[in-house]
């Protein structure tokens, strides 16, 4: 994850995303390990907006996006953000797939928790199917996620993760389509993030993009 993060960085100084004149934007787990990437945006971009929600998924919609924006510097007659989205799972030192030691925590708890709760509603085929109020955003994500599966799919959580993956980068890419390129200039980086065993923090890549007016295209895929 520290050699992602700054080759990310190293990449997009090239396409004029500074530290100074850039924001940055996290949608990641609300868990407490992911902060890691976290603090690697902030260390790298310096102020940083939180948009985070349980599995990572983007909540924020247009309101919490066009607070974000607000927020994002005016250099040169442009605003530039960087904007990093993705759900995480867990690989435990007994190689136990979606299972972490916490610190002072003698029994294996999860990651991720809330992926790994409707993986097993959909092995019990006991699905909660209905809105729960005091449960908002796990309502959110269950029917989000059944939408996208054929009837009698159980995805393990390794699938489930991979899936979730490419729906929030689905949904980062909808959300931000809303902005004016010849104002907004961004970047997107989606993936998974990964906790190994030795405290150790990977990232599964996906997409890398940057969007500007001063690219021809507006749009430029990057490895």
């Amino acid at each position: 994850m520290p050699d992602y993060i700054q080759n990310t960085y190293n990449t997009l100084n090239s396409y004029g995303f500074d530290k100074g004149k850039t924001i940055g934007m996290v949608a990641i787990c609300r868990d407490e390990i992911t902060d890691t990437l976290m603090d690697k945006v902030i260390k790298y971009w310096g102020k940083t907006f939180n948009c985070c929600s349980l599995a990572g998924f983007v909540m924020m919609g247009k309101t919490g996006l066009a607070a974000a924006t607000d927020h994002t510097p005016i250099i040169d007659g442009k605003r530039r953000f960087t904007f990093y989205a993705m759900p995480h799972i867990a690989i435990s030192k007994n190689g136990e797939i979606g299972k972490v030691y916490r610190s002072g925590i003698q029994k294996a708890s999860h990651a991720c928790g809330a992926l790994e709760a409707i993986v097993k509603e959909l092995e019990s085929g006991s699905l909660q199917l209905i809105m729960d109020m005091q449960d908002i955003e796990q309502s959110i994500i269950r029917q989000k996620i059944l939408s996208r599966l054929k009837y009698g799919e159980k995805p393990n959580l390794v699938e489930m993760t991979k899936l979730v993956s490419q729906m929030i980068s689905q949904d980062v890419n909808k959300l931000l389509s809303s902005l004016d390129n010849s104002i907004f200039n961004y970047a997107v980086m989606t993936g998974i993030q990964i906790h190994g065993l030795l405290d150790t923090h990977w990232i599964y890549p996906q997409d890398f993009y940057v969007v500007s007016s001063d690219l021809a295209g507006a749009q430029k895929n990057l490895k």
